[in-house]
């Protein structure tokens, strides 16, 4: 039985625990903004960021992938364009 809302489905985690997220910036009224997607477990995020410099995307980025790891996901692989080239060595390194 679960005890809140913020609990997840029974085998949730074993089934899908390690997944990957796929990301992009796209551009909604000529805000930018973060687009990111689970493919396990189709879950997708928006967030309005100011600008497209490296240090905003990386802190947006650190955000969607902490709110996953703080429920006990794990993110095995992350897709994105050509657009996030600057922050690969980052997440490379981490690895």
């Amino acid at each position: 039985m679960r005890n809140t809302l913020n609990d997840l489905p029974e085998g949730m985690l074993e089934e899908h625990g390690n997944f990957t997220l796929t990301v992009d910036i796209m551009y909604i009224n000529k805000i930018p903004s973060i687009i990111a997607l689970s493919r396990a477990i189709r879950f997708g995020t928006i967030e309005m960021i100011k600008d497209g410099r490296k240090s905003t995307i990386i802190m947006s980025l650190e955000q969607v992938i902490n709110t996953y790891h703080g429920r006990g996901f794990k993110i095995g692989h992350i897709l994105a364009d050509r657009q996030f080239e600057c922050i690969r060595k980052k997440w490379i390194s981490q690895a």
